[in-house]
C-alpha cells in the first residue's frame, strides 16, 4: 500500500472556498487560471491534473494557540 506524499511546498494555490481549492501551479509546473483546476477536501478521487495526470486532495488544518504571558 502506498502512502500519499505531502507536496504542499511544491504547488501554488489560491484561497480555499468551502471544500474546493483552486490550483494555480501544479507540481509538474503547469500554471492555471483561478478555478480552471480545482482539487477537493479529503477526496482521493478528485480530478487529475490535465497536464501530468497526478491526483491531489487537501486537508485543511487550523491550530489555535493560547497566549501565555510570562
Amino acid at each position: 500500500m502506498s502512502e500519499d506524499i505531502d507536496v504542499t511546498n511544491k504547488i501554488s494555490f489560491a484561497e480555499i472556498d468551502d471544500e474546493q481549492l483552486p490550483i494555480i501551479k501544479c507540481v509538474c509546473g503547469k500554471e492555471f487560471e483561478r478555478w480552471d483546476y480545482v482539487i477537493y477536501y479529503n477526496d482521493k478521487n478528485c480530478r487529475k491534473c490535465p497536464n501530468c495526470n497526478r491526483r491531489f486532495y487537501f486537508i485543511n488544518k487550523i491550530t489555535v494557540y493560547e497566549v501565555v504571558d510570562e
